[in-house]
């Protein structure tokens, strides 16, 4: 999806802050070894710390050509033998996976191959859908399956002018979250609310079970 300039600015903002978190969390050098499950390498480039950084995506065009650091793979079912990494990292991933099993199976690799993990994705009852740029037509998704709903009334229609089958595409793709399922994908992890304007934007759902503790 393209974004705005403006929508840019706010999820830079966003992703620096939620960097610094992460970087608390999972303090190096005791936190070394990561694996992103479904990022880009771009974002580590933000990192002030090091660390040692396996980035896994399907599309191959996410990654960089040649690195010994990027990986083709599928986030739910991983090539990578248990505890393998100091973290398993997801950032806005798990909501674009699939069905319900799907991000079963995606939770479970997670916490599968990490000593600790460490998953982010948008609240489905903030006001604003991130995707679309929006404000609380996500709470109907029936309204969205209408073309003209979707092309017309929300920031991400306007700006890119999609056909109908790319808006069947998109919305096919995402499935928001709410803290209750969240839960139930984690059980007993800790759920930190990311807020904005008072309200829970998104979640970091994390295990510290690791050395660092």
């Amino acid at each position: 999806m393209s974004y705005s300039r403006i929508a840019i600015f706010f999820m830079e903002r966003f992703r620096r802050r939620r960097i610094q978190f992460f970087c608390s969390a999972f303090p190096p050098p005791a936190c070394r070894t990561v694996l992103d499950v479904g990022g880009t390498p771009q974002i580590w480039r933000m990192f002030d710390t090091h660390y040692e950084v396996t980035v896994l995506n399907e599309d191959p065009q996410e990654l960089e050509a040649g690195s010994d650091r990027c990986v083709i793979g599928d986030g739910r079912n991983l090539q990578f033998p248990d505890k393998s990494f100091d973290v398993a990292f997801s950032n806005s991933v798990i909501e674009h996976v699939g069905n319900w099993k799907d991000m079963q199976r995606f939770a479970s690799e997670l916490r599968r191959v990490g000593n600790s993990f460490y998953c982010q994705t948008p609240n489905k009852w903030f006001p604003v859908e991130p995707h679309l740029g929006t404000l609380f037509l996500h709470w109907w998704p029936r309204l969205l399956n209408f073309y003209f709903v979707t092309r017309y009334l929300t920031l991400w229609g306007l700006l890119n002018r999609p056909s109908r089958a790319q808006v069947k595409k998109s919305l096919a793709s995402i499935r928001l979250l709410t803290r209750r399922d969240l839960e139930h994908l984690f059980p007993g992890a800790t759920i930190v609310a990311e807020r904005f304007l008072l309200l829970s934007k998104s979640y970091v759902i994390m295990d510290r079970t690791g050395k660092w503790l």
